[in-house]
């Protein structure tokens, strides 16, 4: 089964740090770096998610705006018509989307309020727990099981010369 975006943020926890659209920049990157993510939420003034700023849109700014970068608020830069996630949506779903969308961020909404933000390193590590969880259950099968397994020792060209070849047919030639 595949892990859904409630249960990625119920193990990364919901809070999310916004910012809001007036916000220079300058402190947006330091913001980030101090709490060591990637991406916020640009919000507007009634609340509402306005778009995203992440390390992505905040190198281009830089790259293209110069000595003026400094001048810049989070509405000068950010993502808008940002990909959004619900908290049933399976990880996978979103991990096409984000695919799709060429986005590594993706706020998470209910009843249109940011409740969360994930990331495709929180799709990949939720994915990795789950290969681990079924990896441990097969061996687990595997291992309890009473069934007749392959002896790895066996040849398996001489075990296919003693299977039964089908009967031809008379007058039918290969």
């Amino acid at each position: 089964m595949t892990a859904t975006v409630l249960q990625v943020l119920d193990h990364k926890g919901h809070h999310v740090f916004t910012v809001r659209e007036d916000m220079p920049v300058g402190q947006i990157a330091d913001a980030m770096v101090r709490h060591r993510i990637g991406a916020v939420p640009v919000m507007d003034m009634a609340g509402r998610l306005a778009g995203l700023v992440s390390e992505r849109t905040l190198v281009t700014a830089l790259s293209t705006h110069g000595a003026h970068f400094g001048r810049l608020a989070a509405r000068d830069i950010m993502m808008r018509d940002v990909p959004t996630a619900t908290l049933d949506e399976s990880i996978m779903e979103i991990g096409r989307r984000m695919t799709e969308r060429r986005t590594r961020h993706l706020p998470v909404l209910d009843d249109g309020a940011v409740i969360g933000l994930v990331s495709i390193g929180d799709i990949v590590k939720a994915r990795l727990e789950e290969a681990e969880h079924v990896t441990h259950e097969l061996s687990a099968y595997i291992r309890d099981s009473n069934h007749t397994t392959a002896d790895p020792r066996t040849n398996h060209r001489d075990a296919d010369a003693h299977r039964a070849r089908p009967a031809r047919t008379p007058g039918y030639a290969r």
